[in-house]
């Protein structure tokens, strides 16, 4: 250890230096331990100091060169993504000890020249701070993961998602105007009666016979 670099350091450069040479099949691994380990959340080395908040998970794996793709393609496991989604809820944007906004952290923690910080999720209140086109909001690991955490590991689907299409149509009914009602109940009739009459022109079986 230098005296420009203390531990924490040591063991975020490493980090950076393994997942730049990581196959896939270890990914996850090396994301958790360096999750668990709280080594990010703050170190020291020749470039400055660095003190992340604990939403800030994907400020600093942008910072060591870990993009969110690599991490959506490289972590197959959505309860994992689900535990480190906790750690970068881009709705949690500006929320005291929590997470700052990308405009704040960029002043405020030293550039890595080449390795800007970037969120993995962002609102739309943030999306325009990005450089490129880029959807108007997105969640920071996906939708699923974050189903699972918000049903406390239970199921990825939203809840309309977990309807059968029986009930979605007949909530999507309660909304249905007078004149929308009137022409579905006709729509309904008309069908009754093509299927009736289908049957009644197929040939009786013991006739056949």
């Amino acid at each position: 250890m230098s005296a420009f670099t203390d531990g924490n350091a040591n063991r975020v450069h490493a980090f950076a230096l393994e997942m730049g040479n990581l196959g896939l099949s270890r990914v996850s691994e090396l994301l958790v331990a360096m999750f668990e380990s709280g080594a990010w959340r703050e170190f020291r080395d020749g470039t400055g100091s660095y003190r992340f908040l604990p939403g800030e998970f994907d400020y600093f794996l942008t910072q060591q060169g870990v993009t969110r793709d690599f991490v959506m393609h490289g972590v197959r496991d959505v309860a994992v993504k689900a535990r480190l989604e906790e750690a970068m809820d881009e709705r949690r944007t500006g929320e005291a000890d929590y997470r700052r906004t990308l405009s704040e952290v960029r002043d405020q923690i030293p550039i890595r020249p080449g390795r800007p910080i970037e969120p993995f999720g962002y609102q739309a209140s943030e999306g325009k701070n990005l450089d490129g086109p880029h959807p108007r909001t997105r969640p920071a690991l996906g939708r699923a993961p974050r189903q699972f955490r918000l049903t406390g590991g239970a199921t990825t689907l939203r809840p309309n998602e977990r309807l059968t299409r029986l009930e979605r149509l007949t909530n999507a009914i309660a909304r249905f105007s007078d004149k929308e009602l009137h022409s579905l109940s006709a729509a309904l009739t008309a069908e009754q009666s093509r299927r009736a009459a289908l049957k009644n022109d197929q040939p009786d079986s013991d006739t056949q016979r």
